[in-house]
């Protein structure tokens, strides 16, 4: 076996290049499935309510009807989930759900109950509060996985931060963002904006969606009309 062919996706060659919501959605989905977990949840930490809630969600592969229910098993299974963020969100926590006693066997109510739990504690450099729960038919991780995930999803995190969420909170286009606004008020199409900037239309579309994201409009019409108004493009 290469050295290269050991290495985990999440934390291989993917890891460098990624550049966008989707790119961390793969590499958390791969990186949960390495650990034996079928679910994950990025999730930024809320001061003043229960710190993990379903509107709080930056990524997750649970589907949007399931969540309320995978935060209940999470929250059942970790106890002081529900508690003031403060309280618990300092190192990693894991937990086993489990069903009320006497609970009929062949009635599922919720496929999260019997899971094992693990939330990973993360934060920015300004403080800024976020965690990361994997969820699956498991045993409870022991000390030295919980090591070994806690990094690897580090590592994930510090590359969305670089990528994503520092140029999110700095409320600022990048070149390439520029760029493709300019391309898109002039008309052109996401194929097209890929042929003249000799990017993919995925990477295009990605730089779209983070500017419609940063200058808080509903589409990239709309995306388009803030950015004449702004004067980022004539």
């Amino acid at each position: 076996m290469s050295s290269a062919a050991a290495i985990p996706f999440h934390t291989g060659p993917e890891l460098a290049r990624a550049i966008n919501r989707t790119d961390f959605f793969r590499l958390l989905k791969a990186e949960a499935h390495h650990y034996q977990f079928e679910t994950f949840a990025l999730a930024r930490v809320s001061e003043v309510s229960p710190p993990f809630s379903a509107r709080e969600m930056v990524i997750t592969n649970v589907p949007e009807r399931r969540a309320g229910l995978f935060i209940y098993a999470l929250s059942q299974a970790l106890g002081r989930v529900k508690t003031n963020a403060a309280q618990f969100l300092a190192t990693p926590l894991t937990g086993k759900g489990s069903l009320p006693e006497n609970y009929p066997t062949d009635l599922v109510l919720n496929e999260f109950d019997t899971n094992s739990f693990l939330l990973i504690p993360l934060f920015t450099p300004e403080g800024r509060r976020y965690c990361v729960a994997f969820s699956g038919a498991r045993q409870p991780p022991e000390e030295t996985e919980i090591a070994e995930i806690l990094l690897d999803t580090m590592r994930i995190f510090g590359k969305f931060y670089e990528e994503i969420l520092a140029q999110e909170m700095s409320g600022r286009l990048t070149q390439r963002e520029n760029e493709v606004v300019k391309w898109t008020s002039e008309g052109k199409t996401s194929a097209e904006i890929a042929i003249i900037l000799g990017l993919s239309e995925h990477t295009v579309n990605s730089h779209i969606a983070a500017a419609v994201r940063k200058l808080d409009a509903v589409n990239r019409v709309h995306m388009v009309a803030i950015a004449l108004r702004m004067g980022l493009v004539s």
